[in-house]
């Protein structure tokens, strides 16, 4: 039957089969595959379970009615899900359209995948997918394919490719990017043997990268990073008292085994961390624990800018991006006789020094996956109208960035909602200084539904401009608040007062947006929240 899905031909069976004869089996579906065989072969071939339509069998299905959020950055997913395969392979496309400098497709191969990852059950049919967000015809006709075969003929295309497998190998190179993997490939470049010979055109972290490639290569497991926190932990210790290391990336979210390992250092104290990463990694080297480090000094943390819509700065805090000498426990440097184990092995290490008024931001950025970061700002954007990144969440209408004590209050109501558990298990909510921005395993639940904390958008009105716009000269200003000083005289130009970070004075940052005279309190309390609410 061509052209006919499995499911339809199931169907078909199951309406015209008649029970089987005393002693012989119930007739199966096969497909094609099996009769192009037993052609080549001149004669029936054995039946093999790849030849068989099972996977379909199972006619259960998604609970009815089956709602899915748009944003990922709305819905739990766990670490072990049921879609295993249907995700990889969509994993791959959506890679591959990274390679090719296709943003398009890589956007809707990542949501598609996405939305598998956090079905409660398996998918075995594929009408379970209507109705679900970001599933596209090219996505749906993969699926299709990998239900009725096993195997989707453009997935094994694209990994047996040439191209795909260099791009995947350049790029696993620390300090290699797609537009240098890229620039390799169209120059002939294939192996890493055909690199080292050009290894006068490498940078020093490519060398690096290019120099302890098995060791970066291999899977970081918890242990080692339990083992790197503690040694970081001293080495902060030792250059600044008080300050405090967090575990971030993958890591946070629970997996067991990641590439590289990322630390966020703070002080409670705003202004200390200023100068810390230059004494830890002095701390560490001493220790010959550094193999490879790139500096990268903080340029725009007491200042941050709002970002723009074409903005893809990275962060710019100050931060070490490193290669560690990591000693083994004894007993695990033992190799065979042709190839003894060294005594210690590479592992990629990121050290962040952040300003405690920006750690919250700054944590739920490093936490990762790059696919949440990426659908969580595009949540603020798109649904609250607020800009986020890891440096703060600004307002664009009023150009204006909340850190320091409000940003704790904001980003704890970002956080605490009735679905994340808080409350209502009889569990008491941990403090932001020591959680940050989410709770370990939230992974964005707080956003599915609104709760006590975050009431619904345009639920309450928007405390901002209504009581600050400006008038003519001559008309009565708005009353201010006990221990506000007064905004300066300024005709017909706005000002954001903000609070600075080592004291309780306001200073006038003026911006072109339009007429009118903040007041100091869309910075504090409850104005903070009701903006952010909108």
């Amino acid at each position: 039957m061509e052209q006919t899905s499995a499911e339809d031909a199931i169907c078909w069976q199951e309406s015209r089969a008649a029970p089987p004869a005393p002693g012989c089996a119930r007739p199966v579906l096969l497909d094609i595959s099996w009769f192009t065989e037993s052609m080549a072969a001149g004669q029936p071939v054995p039946v093999e379970c790849r030849h068989r339509l099972e996977v379909a069998m199972s006619r259960k299905e998604l609970p009815s009615p089956v709602w899915m959020p748009p944003y990922a950055c709305q819905r739990p997913t766990p670490l072990m899900h049921h879609n295993t395969i249907l995700s990889e392979a969509l994993g791959t496309l959506a890679e591959a359209a990274g390679f090719e400098g296709s943003e398009g497709r890589l956007l809707s191969f990542s949501r598609a995948a996405s939305v598998l990852k956090a079905l409660p059950s398996p998918v075995t049919t594929l009408s379970q997918l209507h109705g679900l967000p970001h599933f596209g015809e090219h996505s749906c006709r993969v699926v299709q394919e990998l239900l009725e075969h096993g195997v989707c003929d453009e997935v094994e295309r694209v990994r047996l490719s040439e191209r795909y497998q260099s791009m995947k190998l350049f790029t696993g190179i620390f300090g290699v990017g797609v537009r240098t993997a890229d620039q390799w490939y169209r120059e002939g470049l294939r192996t890493l043997d055909d690199v080292r010979e050009q290894v006068q055109r490498l940078t020093q972290q490519q060398k690096a990268g290019l120099q302890h490639y098995e060791d970066l290569s291999s899977p970081v497991q918890r242990p080692e990073v339990e083992a790197l926190q503690l040694v970081v932990e001293a080495a902060v210790g030792r250059a600044l008292p008080g300050a405090t290391v967090t575990l971030a990336g993958g890591f946070r979210r629970g997996k067991t085994q990641g590439h590289d390992v990322d630390f966020l250092i703070t002080h409670p104290q705003e202004g200390q961390e200023a100068g810390l990463l230059p004494r830890v990694m002095l701390h560490l080297k001493q220790q010959g624990l550094v193999l490879y480090q790139q500096y990268r000094h903080c340029h725009r943390c007491r200042d941050p800018a709002p970002p723009t819509r074409q903005s893809h700065t990275p962060d710019t805090f100050e931060s070490s991006f490193c290669i560690f000498r990591l000693p083994r426990p004894p007993g695990a440097a033992v190799g065979g006789p042709q190839r003894p184990c060294p005594a210690w092995k590479a592992v990629r290490v990121d050290l962040v020094v952040v300003p405690s008024g920006q750690f919250p931001f700054a944590l739920l950025g490093w936490t990762g996956s790059k696919h949440f970061e990426r659908e969580l700002r595009r949540f603020s954007r798109t649904e609250r109208g607020l800009w986020l990144n890891s440096r703060g969440l600004y307002n664009p209408e009023q150009v204006c960035c909340w850190v320091g004590r409000a940003a704790w209050s904001l980003a704890h109501s970002f956080c605490q909602a009735s679905c994340c558990g808080w409350g209502s298990s009889g569990t008491k909510a941990p403090t932001p200084l020591a959680e940050g921005v989410c709770p370990r395993g939230c992974r964005g639940r707080h956003l599915q539904t609104p709760g006590s904390c975050v009431p619904p958008p345009r639920a309450e009105k928007r405390l901002s401009l209504s009581a600050t716009l400006w008038k003519p000269r001559g008309a009565s200003q708005p009353a201010r608040p006990h221990g506000c000083p007064r905004p300066r005289a300024i005709s017909r130009q706005k000002v954001h007062c903000c609070p600075s970070p080592h004291s309780s004075k306001w200073s006038p940052a003026p911006c072109a947006a339009r007429p009118t005279h903040a007041h100091p309190t869309q910075a504090r309390g409850r104005g903070l929240e009701e903006d952010f609410q909108r």
